[in-house]
């Protein structure tokens, strides 16, 4: 009997969840898999793409434009036509065509520094893509870590309840050996099938909630909803922060703050746009032109002409209403306000490193203490036991012991599940999820 409850209480403290027939999902298969694969990560990645696109020297109005242009025009007409001289001339049906054929270039050379402003915006919003990519990857892999160990600490949870269960069906079998031998009543014997069939109702109910933590990890990695994995058996936490290194790290490593940060730069870039209207602007101009022109009736039966052009456009636009000015104060202050919001959202991380660094270290503690109490909790159930088969305990000092290793069982995965979380939120603020 003792070798069997050594056995049961083992998983306690290592977390075996034992071999399962499904195939097993690893946590480095499960990142690499939803970076792959989710959604939100393939339409960050396209947005990325899109943003790369647009910097370029055209959209910023740095190229000539070029275009061809053509055309044809035929005409049916009667014509009458007195002359000085007192010639008549009078025409029926006579016809007529133009044809024409150009083109043009023209070709902004200077707009006040606007086009050079756009273009440093453009690349400015491509990086800013990049950063918001790392940021959707950085918060996938969050989510997929926190689906994944929920997986895992509701398997452990099942297996730790597996177990209790063999030791409720263990009680059962000596109250009723007692029972039949007279030593105890029967009410023994029914607050064991009681305890039995609670113990069968919280493993259904953990079930459930595996089948949705499994679930929503499909769901993560784009895999059908109802296949079947297995995870890895344990909660592993190697990681070995610094507050200081922490703090300075979120400044240059932190996507929230590096996207704010950009929010800034850009609509700085805006601002430099918005001044530029203020200036005169300068464009160089030219063609190659084609007409011809033939005609039944009239002086001239034919015409053609071809040739290049060439000329400079320049303009400075004096005064729009205050259009302009009030645009350029709306622009400072909102680049005013992105500053605050930078400042806000580093206090923010800073808060959350902060809040994620003693949750880290306080679970850390907690985690001694309940690895101290699952082995105590072991080594009293064990006697309690003993005492209870050997009729020195009663059933309610049993039950009571067996509820300290339950509550304890729970209590440590409970600690492990939200330190890894603790781990991965300080990992996530320090930029490190994403290498």
């Amino acid at each position: 009997m003792k070798k069997k409850i050594n056995k049961v209480i083992y998983f306690f403290i290592t977390l075996n969840t034992g071999l399962f027939a499904q195939s097993v999902l690893t946590i480095d298969d499960a990142i690499k898999l939803g970076l792959e694969k989710n959604y939100s990560v393939l339409i960050s990645k396209n947005e990325q793409s899109i943003s790369k696109l647009q910097n370029n020297f055209g959209s910023a109005g740095m190229s000539p434009t070029v275009s061809l242009n053509a055309n044809l025009n035929l005409a049916n007409v009667n014509s009458y036509q007195e002359f000085s001289s007192g010639v008549i001339q009078e025409r029926n049906g006579a016809q007529s065509n133009n044809t024409g054929a150009s083109i043009n270039v023209g070709w902004v050379v200077f707009d006040g520094l606007k086009m050079f402003a756009i273009k440093k915006r453009l690349s400015q919003n491509e990086q800013l893509s990049v950063i918001e990519l790392k940021q959707q990857m950085e918060n996938t892999i969050y989510d997929i870590i926190t689906a994944y160990y929920m997986v895992v600490k509701t398997t452990a949870l099942i297996n730790a309840a597996k177990q209790n269960l063999n030791i409720y069906e263990e009680r059962k079998k000596i109250a009723k050996l007692k029972y039949s031998i007279g030593s105890d009543s029967k009410v023994d014997v029914l607050l064991s099938q009681s305890n039995e069939n609670k113990a069968q109702s919280a493993i259904i109910q953990l079930k459930v909630q595996l089948l949705n933590a499994k679930t929503k990890l499909n769901f993560l990695l784009n895999k059908p909803v109802d296949e079947e994995f297995s995870t890895t058996d344990s909660i592993t936490v190697n990681f070995n922060p610094n507050i200081d290194e922490l703090k300075k790290n979120i400044v240059k490593s932190n996507s929230s703050v590096l996207i704010s940060k950009q929010n800034e730069l850009m609509i700085e870039q805006s601002i430099k746009e918005a001044r530029a209207a203020n200036l005169p602007f300068v464009q160089l101009n030219g063609a190659y032109n084609f007409t011809r022109s033939q005609s039944q009736a009239g002086i001239v039966f034919l015409n053609k002409q071809a040739g290049l052009n060439a000329g400079v456009t320049a303009g400075w636009l004096l005064f729009s209403g205050t259009k302009n000015n009030k645009l350029l104060k709306e622009r400072n202050i909102l680049y005013l306000n992105q500053k605050y919001i930078s400042e806000q959202v580093y206090q923010q991380i800073d808060g959350q490193v902060y809040n994620s660094y003693k949750t880290y270290q306080l679970n850390k503690s907690i985690i001694e203490l309940e690895k101290q109490n699952l082995e105590d909790s072991k080594e009293v159930l064990m006697i309690s036991i003993e005492r209870y088969k050997l009729g020195k305990a009663n059933l309610l000092e049993t039950i009571e012991t067996q509820k300290n290793l339950e509550d304890a069982q729970v209590r440590y995965i409970e600690a492990l599940y939200s330190m890894k979380l603790a781990e991965t939120d300080l990992l996530r603020a320090n930029g490190s999820l994403v290498k």
